[in-house]
């Protein structure tokens, strides 16, 4: 039996997911529309536990290049111009795209209401088409509206060589786009420094790989947010009902067990 490429389980997937959201009306759904409910997570979001697959890892060698693409709006943008001062997450998507796509920009519509008022002040979404020729400004802002895009979210597009240059340098670029893969970069272009997560990753996770970039890192994470397991948790957090304690914390104040006393005399 031949395995399944990556790309393969992430299709098979959502591919469930969506045809049973889409059974849900009749078939009525067109290809990329939000909808409430479509799955525990939110509107546009797998019933499925996609998240099972996601893997997060540093990336090397990401440069944002000094590419001037337009937005949803007809607007120039640089992209190098929207990483000054602030962490980009960007994805990669096609507005004709019927697996992968819908579920990411779903998730970017909720990552928005995860990040809240540092949402254009300490970060900016991207999501970069991977089909120029056809996603026009138009077409993508009409794309954008319908998963809620607010200020700091941007679409972007531009002509098919100088998309492929910004794709290459983040390594989004796909030979043949309806295979692409679930990809979402995160970072800071000043220090070099990015995460690139790979599969459909929940908001709140990806929430999560944000905040490591913020000032204060992991402590910025919301209070009683739950950890991804085998997350260390930061200072002064508390322990979780049964959650062992280090050795460090047990020497530090904790009462000794009667053999360890009468082992040391006291």
């Amino acid at each position: 039996m031949r395995c399944l490429s990556w790309h393969g389980m992430n299709v098979l997937l959502l591919a469930g997911a969506l045809a049973a959201a889409s059974c849900g009306r009749g078939g009525e759904r067109r290809a990329g529309e939000a909808r409430a409910g479509d799955g525990p997570a939110g509107p546009g979001l797998p019933a499925v536990d996609a998240a099972a697959l996601v893997r997060a890892a540093p990336a090397r060698g990401v440069v944002v290049p000094d590419e001037e693409l337009v937005d949803q709006d007809g607007a120039p943008v640089r992209l190098r111009e929207l990483s000054k001062g602030r962490v980009l997450v960007v994805n990669f998507i096609f507005t004709a795209c019927t697996t992968i796509c819908s579920p990411m920009t779903a998730i970017f519509g909720r990552l928005q209401a995860e990040l809240g008022d540092a949402l254009e002040r300490d970060v900016r979404l991207v999501s970069i088409s991977l089909d120029p020729a056809m996603d026009t400004p138009e077409r993508l802002k009409a794309y954008a509206d319908r998963f809620g895009r607010r200020p700091g979210w941007v679409f972007l597009t531009g002509s098919r060589e100088r998309v492929n240059r910004v794709l290459d340098a983040l390594g989004g670029r796909a030979p043949i786009k309806e295979r692409h893969t679930p990809i979402t970069l995160i970072g800071r272009e000043a220090e070099g420094r990015w995460t690139r997560v790979d599969g459909i990753a929940p908001p709140r996770r990806l929430a999560d790989e944000v905040r490591a970039f913020l000032p204060g890192g992991a402590a910025a994470r919301g209070a009683g947010e739950p950890r991804g397991a085998g997350e260390p948790r930061g200072a002064g957090e508390p322990r979780g009902a049964g959650e062992p304690r280090s050795a460090a914390a047990r020497s530090a104040g904790e009462p000794r067990s009667a053999a360890a006393r009468s082992a040391g005399g006291g």
